[in-house]
C-alpha cells in the first residue's frame, strides 16, 4: 500500500494562528481539503510540493484534512496553540505522529481508525438484534476505553473535549440502533428494544456550555427527542402505532419543551420547528407553536431564525408569485421562470452528492418524463446547489438526466435555495400556468401521486 507522508507544522507558541505545512509523497496529489466546522477549503501544493494553510481564531480546535484522489482518505486532528505536529499517513494503519501534539493525535487516530474498521467490516444482516446492539455498544465503548487508558498521556483540553464527544457519540449510536434495525428488518419497535433502553435517558445532562461540542449538539437535536417520543408512546401503549411524520415532530416539539432547558431547548425546538415549517402544506397551522416558542423558549437568535423561516414559507404558499431569479444553464445561457410562461414547471432542487436526489433522477424522473413526453406545456427544471460546476455536469452526464439544468452554487446557502427556503435536498416545487406557486413541497418523481399533481396544475383555472 502506497504511503502518503504528511508533515503538519503548527506555528509554535502563537495564540492567534497556526500553520500546517503538508508534504505528500510518493503519490501525486493535486489538492487537499481542510474542514474546520462548516468551513471547508481546498488547497493546492506550492512549488515545492507542500500544502500550506494558516488557521486563525481561537484554540484548541478540531479540524479534519483529507484527499479525494487517488483514493479517499480523512484524518481528524485536535490542535492546540504550540503544537508542531509531523504526520506520516496512508489514512489507514500506516499512520504515525511525532512532535508536540503527537500524543493527542496518536490517541485520536487510534480509536478513530478502530471505529472505522468496525463500521466497514461488520455485517448486520447476519446478526440478531442483541448481537447488533452489543456490536454497536462495544465499538463505542472501545473508543472510550482507549481514551481512558491514555488519560495521563494526552492534554487536559483534549481529554475533556473527547470525553464529551465519545460519551454523546455512544449515546446517539445506542439510542438509534434499535430504530435502524427495526427499519432494516421490518421488525416492530417493541420487538427490538433492549431491556435497559429507557435507562439511557438517565445519562443525559442539560448544559448550554456543551452546545459547542458537535457530538452533544447532534445528540440533543437528533437522538434524544426520538428517545423521549418512543418512551412516551411506550408508556401509552402505542409504541408500534403508525404516526404521520408531522405528528411525530409535533410530539417531539412538545417533549423538548417539557424536558429541555435553556439554550439547548431553544436550539432543539428551533430545528424541529424549521423541519415542520419546511414540510408544511399549510404553514399557518404552525403559527400557535411558533408564537409559543418565541414567547417562552427561544433565544433572540433562534426566534429571529424561525420567524424569518415562517415569513419566507408563507411567501411561498400556493398562489404566491415565486421569487425571481436568473441562472445559467449547462450551456451558459441565462434562464428565468418567465421563459416558461403559460407552462407547468416541475422544479427539482438537487445536488450531485445527494444520494436520494440521484436515486430519483435514475428511477423516478425517466418515468415522469415518459408520461409527459408529448405535452409541450410541462417543463422539467433541475436546479443544482452543487459548489462546483464540474461535479454538477458530471452527474448530469453520468445519470443521463433530461430536462433543463441550472446551477445555483453554494448548497443551502445558495441564492436560489435561500429564496425558496430550501433547507434540504431533494425538494420539489410545481409552478402553475399562471406563473404562481401551485405546490411548494411537491411529491417526488417516483411517487404515484406526482403525475396527478402535474395534471391538476395543467387543468387548474
Amino acid at each position: 500500500m502506497a504511503l502518503y507522508c504528511l508533515y503538519a507544522a503548527i506555528a509554535f507558541g502563537q495564540k492567534k494562528d497556526a500553520i500546517i505545512a503538508i508534504g505528500v509523497a510518493p503519490l501525486k496529489v493535486d489538492s487537499m481539503w481542510i474542514a474546520e466546522g462548516e468551513k471547508v477549503v481546498t488547497i493546492g501544493p506550492n512549488k515545492g510540493g507542500e500544502f500550506i494553510y494558516r488557521f486563525t481564531g481561537t484554540f484548541p480546535k478540531s479540524v479534519r484534512l483529507g484527499i479525494s484522489t487517488p483514493k479517499k482518505g480523512e484524518l481528524p486532528l485536535f490542535l492546540e496553540a504550540g503544537d508542531k505536529l509531523n504526520i506520516k499517513t496512508d489514512f489507514e494503519a500506516n499512520t504515525t505522529f511525532s512532535g508536540p501534539g503527537a500524543a493527542n493525535a496518536t490517541v485520536l487516530w487510534n480509536y478513530t481508525y478502530q471505529y472505522m474498521l468496525r463500521n466497514t467490516t461488520a455485517d448486520a444482516t447476519k446478526m440478531t438484534m442483541k448481537e447488533y446492539y452489543d456490536m454497536v455498544d462495544h465499538a463505542e465503548q472501545e473508543s472510550i476505553d482507549i481514551l481512558e487508558a491514555n488519560k495521563q498521556k494526552v492534554t487536559p483540553a483534549f481529554y475533556q473535549d473527547q470525553s464529551i464527544t465519545l460519551k454523546y457519540r455512544k449515546l446517539s449510536s445506542v439510542v438509534l440502533a434499535p430504530y435502524f434495525y427495526h427499519l432494516g428488518f421490518k421488525k416492530k419497535m417493541s420487538e427490538v428494544l433492549p431491556d435497559s433502553f429507557w435507562k439511557l435517558a438517565d445519562n443525559v445532562e442539560m448544559n448550554d456550555s456543551l452546545l459547542s461540542n458537535e457530538s452533544y449538539n447532534i445528540f440533543m437535536r437528533g437522538a434524544y427527542p426520538p428517545l423521549l417520543g418512543w418512551r412516551e408512546s411506550f408508556e401509552q401503549g402505542r409504541l408500534d402505532s403508525a404516526m404521520e411524520y408531522s405528528q411525530v415532530l409535533m410530539q417531539r416539539l412538545r417533549l423538548i419543551e417539557q424536558h429541555y432547558i435553556g439554550k439547548v431547548r431553544s436550539m432543539a425546538m428551533a430545528i424541529t420547528l424549521n423541519t415542520l415549517i419546511g414540510m408544511a402544506k399549510d404553514v399557518t397551522a404552525l403559527k400557535p407553536a411558533i408564537d409559543n416558542f418565541v414567547a417562552k423558549c427561544a433565544t433572540p437568535e433562534d426566534a429571529k431564525t424561525i420567524q424569518e423561516s415562517y415569513r419566507k414559507t408563507l411567501a411561498l404558499a400556493a398562489g404566491k408569485v415565486p421569487p425571481f431569479f436568473t441562472l445559467k444553464d449547462i450551456n451558459g445561457k441565462d434562464v428565468t421562470l418567465k421563459d416558461f410562461a403559460g407552462k407547468v414547471i416541475y422544479m427539482d432542487f438537487w445536488a450531485s452528492w445527494c444520494a436520494p436526489c440521484r436515486y430519483e433522477m435514475k428511477n423516478g424522473s425517466p418515468k415522469l418524463h415518459e408520461r409527459f413526453k408529448d405535452n409541450k406545456d410541462v417543463v422539467f427544471l433541475y436546479i443544482s446547489v452543487d459548489d462546483k460546476a464540474a461535479a454538477w455536469k458530471k452527474a448530469i452526464a453520468d445519470d443521463k438526466i433530461e430536462g433543463i439544468h441550472l446551477l445555483s452554487a453554494g448548497g443551502m446557502n445558495s441564492v436560489v435555495a435561500k429564496a425558496f427556503n430550501i433547507m434540504g435536498v431533494p425538494r420539489y416545487v410545481i409552478i402553475g400556468r399562471d406563473g404562481k406557486i401551485f405546490d411548494s413541497d411537491a411529491s417526488r418523481p417516483s411517487e404515484d401521486k406526482t403525475p396527478a399533481r402535474i395534471e391538476e396544475a395543467l387543468n387548474a383555472q
